[in-house]
């Protein structure tokens, strides 16, 4: 597998790992860092969809490294498909503890923008 490389564009979301949140080797909780993935995907489909957006789907994930509590944990969203209602967000997080960092996970959702009663509405 090819070694991915963090993108250059601002990031969506950064936190730091919580030390509450771990396995008995000290590696974050999977459920910690899919809740990042809601959060992350929620801020960034908010921009593109002009209002509330929800996942319909996340049609890929994959883990590619353990993350460590203390560590900064950054999350990047891009835009990679934009239909009339829905679109697809790829999200890519990295662990950035000092100068080095590592990708901990990548992420492909399809999301779509709703109303005030979550029913789909079209993007502006």
């Amino acid at each position: 597998m090819a070694e991915a490389t963090r993108p250059d564009g601002a990031p969506t979301l950064i936190t730091v790992a919580p030390y509450d949140q771990v396995t008995p080797r000290g590696a974050v909780l999977g459920s910690w860092l899919l809740a990042q993935v809601d959060h992350a995907a929620g801020l960034a489909g908010r921009k593109i969809a002009g209002g509330d957006a929800l996942i319909l789907s996340i049609k890929e994930l994959t883990f590619h490294g353990a993350l460590k509590a203390g560590e900064e944990f950054v999350m990047h969203a891009d835009l990679s498909r934009r239909g009339n209602s829905s679109f697809n967000l790829s999200l890519s997080a990295w662990a950035e503890p000092d100068a080095d960092c590592r990708q901990i996970l990548g992420a492909d959702l399809l999301m779509v923008a709703v109303d005030g009663e979550g029913k789909p509405r079209k993007l502006p």
